[in-house]
C-alpha cells in the first residue's frame, strides 16, 4: 500500500509540473544551476559567478542553502527546489523557458518537462570517477517498479551533454543510463584546481601535520552507522612510522566523538579541507567514495588503498564497478589493509591515464566557452 501510495504522489507531482510548464515562454539569457553537492559544486559556481554574475542562477536543495545564500547577498537569483510553492511558481517556468540548465546529479523535476529545441541540459555530476554503480545499473534501481524506472528514464532523456573526464566515465554513464550520449571532454570542472599547486601553502601544512609519513582515512557515508571496522589503537601500534588523520561525514557525530578520545588520531584538520592536505598525504584509505579521483591528480606519487570490509554486501545491494573489482589494493580485513600499506606500492600514472585522460587543468574555460556559443544562434 505503501508504495502504491509513493507511486501516485510522484505521478501527481509530475502531473503538476507538466501543467506548469506548458506555457511557452521567450528563452531568457539566465544561465540556471541546479544545486544538490555543495561540497563539490562550490568551484564550479564561484567560476561561474565571476564570469556571468546576476546572470547565474542557482536552484537549489535545502543542503545547499548555506552556499546558495553566499551567492543571494552578492545579487544572485537563487530558489529552493523543496518549496514547492517556489518550484511550481518559479522555478518550473525559469527552467522551461532557459537555454542553458547545469546539474550537479539527478533532478526528477526535469522529468515533468517538455524543453525547447535549443535547450541544453549538461550533467556535470558530482565526481570525474565512479566505483560504486548508479542510475539504471544500481541494484535498487533494478529492483524498482516499471512505473519508476520509466521516470528515471524520462529524467536520463532530458540531459542533452554530459562533462567528463576520460572515455571510461563516458562508457560508465552509458551504461548506467542505457543510452548513446553526447559527451563534452572537458574534464571534470574542479580538477583544475589541482594544477594551481600553492607551495607556501603546502609547507604550512607540513608543518603543522609532518614528522611522520601521512595516512588519510575517509569513508563513504553510510546511512546504517555502526562500529567501526578499523581498531585504531591497534593500526596506531602496527603502523608507527606513519600520522593518520581521519575524515568523517558530518552526521557521524557519534563516531567522530569516539575518535577524539584515540591519542594519536587527528580529525581536526586546522580549517584545511580535506583538497587542501591531498598534496602531502602518503596514503590515501578509502572505500567507494569518489575522493581517489582527485586525490591521484593533486598527488600523483602518493598511494591509494581501499578498505573495504562490506565488499561483498556493497555488491549485492548498490554494486561495484567490474573495473574496480580488478583493483589490487582493495582489504577486506585490517590485516589485508595494513599489509597493503607496508608494501607500498601504487602506479597512480597510470590511474589517471584511465580516468583523468582528458583533464589538463582547463575545464572550466572550457565550459564557459560552450555556454557561450549557445547563446551566438
Amino acid at each position: 500500500m505503501k508504495s502504491w501510495l509513493l507511486a501516485k504522489i510522484k505521478q501527481s507531482y509530475l502531473f503538476t509540473i507538466k501543467r506548469f510548464a506548458k506555457k511557452n515562454k521567450k528563452q531568457h539569457q539566465q544561465i540556471v544551476y541546479l544545486l544538490s553537492f555543495p561540497s563539490t559544486s562550490n568551484y564550479i559556481i564561484e567560476k561561474l559567478f565571476q564570469k556571468y554574475q546576476k546572470r547565474l542562477t542557482i536552484c537549489y536543495t535545502k543542503n545547499a542553502t548555506d552556499l546558495a545564500r553566499t551567492y543571494q547577498e552578492k545579487g544572485c537569483p537563487i530558489y529552493c527546489i523543496d518549496s514547492q510553492l517556489i518550484l511550481f511558481r518559479h522555478i518550473v517556468p525559469l527552467l522551461k523557458s532557459a537555454r542553458v540548465i547545469l546539474c550537479d546529479n539527478y533532478f526528477a523535476i526535469l522529468g515533468g518537462i517538455d524543453f525547447l529545441p535549443k535547450t541544453k541540459i549538461v550533467q556535470l555530476w558530482h565526481a570525474n570517477g565512479a566505483i560504486k554503480k548508479f542510475g539504471l545499473e544500481a541494484h535498487y534501481a533494478k529492483k524498482a517498479t516499471q512505473a519508476d524506472q520509466k521516470r528515471y528514464k524520462d529524467v536520463y532523456r532530458r540531459y542533452t551533454h554530459y562533462v567528463v573526464s576520460s572515455p571510461k566515465m563516458a562508457s560508465i554513464f552509458e551504461r548506467s543510463y542505457q543510452r548513446e550520449l553526447t559527451f563534452l571532454p572537458f574534464g571534470y570542472p574542479p580538477t583544475d584546481q589541482y594544477f594551481k599547486r600553492d607551495d607556501e601553502k603546502i609547507k604550512e601544512m607540513k608543518k603543522i601535520f609532518g614528522g611522520k609519513k601521512l595516512l588519510l582515512y575517509a569513508p563513504t557515508y553510510r546511512e546504517e552507522r555502526g562500529d567501526f571496522f578499523i581498531d585504531f589503537n591497534r593500526l596506531l601500534t602496527e603502523l608507527p612510522e606513519w600520522n593518520i588523520l581521519v575524515q568523517l561525514h558530518p552526521h557521524d557525530l557519534e563516531q567522530l566523538q569516539h575518535l577524539k578520545k584515540i591519542e594519536g588520531i587527528i580529525t581536526n584538520f586546522e580549517g584545511y579541507k580535506i583538497q587542501d592536505l591531498f598534496p602531502i598525504i602518503d596514503c590515501l584509505v578509502t572505500d567507494y567514495s569518489s575522493i581517489p579521483f582527485e586525490y591521484s591528480l593533486s598527488n600523483p606519487s602518493g598511494m591509494i588503498c581501499y578498505f573495504c570490509y562490506d565488499y561483498d554486501l556493497y555488491d549485492k545491494t548498490v554494486g561495484i564497478q567490474d573495473c574496480f573489482k580488478k583493483q589490487k589494493s582493495i582489504a577486506k580485513t585490517q590485516d589485508e589493509l595494513v599489509r597493503i600499506i607496508q608494501k607500498g606500492t601504487s602506479d597512480l600514472n597510470q590511474f589517471n591515464q584511465e580516468w583523468n585522460t582528458y583533464v589538463k587543468g582547463n575545464a572550466i574555460e572550457q565550459l564557459v566557452e560552450w555556454v557561450n556559443a549557445q547563446y551566438e544562434y
